[in-house]
């Protein structure tokens, strides 16, 4: 990276890389699509500094404008003079404007507390500017840069542009009463044929002369003093930006904005939902025993199968013989689908869906998994369209808001079998706690975005954010891999974990109301 050339890039570099920096404190933010208050305020400095990027731009290329038109041939009928005060107005307008963008942005990055709206700002003038924040404004030592932004200042050559722009906008302007302005249209008017044939050798050459003469006064003149006002605004800008870029110690180092640019990889890379799931990644035993069901169903259903997905461990190559499921999606062409398949294949996990079903918004979770943890073993992929969120808030959201009717489905059925042997409650219970151990992981993915399909590093993300809960945790991974063979424990399991679930899952839904709510308006 090379070094920057001036002090205005350096305030460039450093209220961009600030804003950076600040965005990538809030990941969970940027997952769902929200900006907080502060990154916008953060984020408006940085634009209002583009803004005077782009006005110093401007102004340079009408400067370059100016010195052209003493040579340039002005088209159709106007006058090389009549483009050059058209420029000249140009120029005026773009003083004041740089102005303008001057003191918002020295206002808005010298205030206190950050404002509710920070896009919504109120004109600041010099006067207002030195009276509400003098004692920022001497503390930072740009006193005299924003006077010079006075129109009133006698001394500030700024402050006789400025001036001149007020007559050419609101009253008399002088560009086009100068006197060698109105020579040139006099000779203008001299050198046309008609006016020539009345003219005597003696009165051409004093026209001519006159027009040599103004034509040099006027376009030097003006470029003269258009240059000499940019050097002082661009000196003007470089003395706020160092001062600027030192009180607010901005980011400016090479050291610091690769640090900042790799974090902010970083926290994009936390986004992605990779799927790591692979027909390859099914060790032999259990894909011939996997090809065996799917033939068994070919074979009874035919046709009436559309798709046949796998998700899980299995696909992911971390199967655990006698803990792990084979967890099988099963679509059919038919709304008179079988709701149960096979039950004598105790470690299958089989859901059933009819094509209507699986393309519906209320299915929207199982497609999702697949997407993120699944593989299509037989027929048409119903998914390769399906767009996932980023990893973060709304992606928990869709793989967990159904967290209550799986507890409520758990004490169901405990109330419908009160007589369950102990190894039918072993195995709801281990299926319920893995259910309890991804939900808390959605909650660690809505405050810091990251995805893993993986339970092992599900539960190593969950220890790094709450490690105050590990004994809990440890307790449920237990239950998962061994279950537990007596109601009590299961009914304990289901009413402690209840009210846990609902306040998270309804703080989590009531940011997401808040980002709908603020993408309406």
């Amino acid at each position: 990276m090379k070094p920057y050339a001036n002090n205005f890039e350096k305030l460039k570099a450093g209220t961009l890389f600030r804003s950076i920096k600040k965005e990538n404190s809030e990941p969970e933010n940027i997952a769902s699509g929200q900006v907080s208050k502060e990154l916008r305020f953060l984020q408006r400095q940085s634009q209002y500094v583009s803004e005077i990027e782009r006005v110093l731009k401007e102004l340079q290329l009408t400067v370059s404008l100016i010195g052209e038109c003493k040579t340039c041939v002005a088209p159709g009928k106007t006058s090389r003079q009549d483009l050059l005060a058209y420029y000249q107005g140009v120029f005026l307008t773009l003083v004041h404007q740089m102005k303008d963008k001057i003191m918002q942005f020295v206002h808005l990055i010298t205030e206190e507390i950050t404002p509710e709206k920070p896009s919504i700002e109120k004109d600041i003038s010099v006067s207002d500017l030195l009276q509400k924040k003098i004692k920022k404004i001497i503390d930072i030592q740009i006193e005299e840069e924003i006077k010079q932004w006075d129109q009133e200042n006698p001394n500030s050559k700024i402050a006789v542009v400025l001036r001149k722009r007020t007559h050419y906008h609101h009253r008399v302007s002088g560009l086009k009463y100068d006197n060698d302005f109105l020579n040139l249209n006099l000779t203008d008017i001299a050198s046309q044929p008609d006016f020539q044939q009345s003219l005597t050798i003696y009165g051409k050459k004093q026209i001519e002369k006159i027009k040599i003469e103004s034509t040099e006064r006027l376009f030097s003149g003006a470029l003269s003093k258009a240059e000499d006002t940019l050097k002082e605004i661009e000196g003007n800008i470089e003395k706020i930006s160092d001062a600027l870029v030192r009180h607010f110690n901005l980011p400016t180092s090479q050291e610091e904005l690769e640090g900042i640019m790799n974090n902010q990889g970083k926290i994009l890379e936390s986004f992605s939902v990779i799927n790591r799931s692979s027909v390859d990644k099914i060790p032999e035993p259990h894909r011939k025993i996997v090809d065996t069901l799917i033939e068994k169903m070919r074979e009874k259903y035919g046709d009436q199968i559309f798709a046949i997905y796998l998700v899980g461990s299995l696909g992911r190559g971390e199967y655990e013989e006698g803990f792990s499921d084979i967890n099988l999606y099963v679509v059919y062409n038919t709304d008179n689908a079988p709701l149960e398949l096979f039950k004598e294949e105790d470690n299958f996990s089989l859901r059933v869906f009819t094509k209507t079903q699986f393309v519906s918004e209320q299915t929207k979770k199982y497609r999702t998994i697949i997407r993120a943890d699944g593989v299509l073993l037989y027929g048409t992929d119903l998914t390769k369209d399906e767009k996932l969120p980023k990893a973060g808030l709304l992606l928990a959201l869709i793989l967990n808001d159904d967290i209550l009717e799986t507890l409520d489905i758990a004490e169901k059925w405990m109330k419908e079998n009160p007589t369950a042997p102990s190894l039918d409650i072993s195995k709801k219970s281990r299926k319920l706690a893995k259910r309890i151990i991804d939900f808390i992981y959605g909650i660690v993915m809505s405050n810091k975005p990251q995805y893993t399909a993986s339970r092992k590093e599900r539960v190593e993300k969950i220890n790094e954010m709450y490690p105050e809960n590990k004994n809990i945790i440890e307790t449920l991974i237990g239950v998962s891999r061994y279950g537990v063979g007596e109601f009590e424990s299961f009914k304990n399991t289901i009413e402690g974990f209840r009210p846990i679930a609902k306040e998270n899952l309804e703080r989590m839904q009531n940011v997401k109301d808040g980002i709908k709510e603020k993408q309406t308006k």
